[in-house]
């Protein structure tokens, strides 16, 4: 996944990279980081988000399954 796929990945999830900094257990800047290809995008977090989006997951799911 290049920054283009994880922003576009990011807007079609309706997270902002704060957010999706939360959901991948990593700090804002580094989501910015990814954002702006200025680090790589780690194997995992690729497989997540083409997961989250094939499935149609959203972020208020999540949360509320945690209950």
């Amino acid at each position: 996944m290049n920054a283009q796929q994880y922003r576009k990945a990011l807007e079609r999830l309706g997270l902002t990279q704060v957010a999706a900094g939360q959901l991948l257990d990593v700090g804002p800047r580094t989501s910015r980081r990814y954002a702006l290809d200025e680090a790589k995008i780690p194997m995992p977090v690729t497989i997540l988000l083409r997961l989250l989006l094939k499935k149609r997951i959203r972020l208020e799911d999540i949360e509320s399954a945690k209950g």
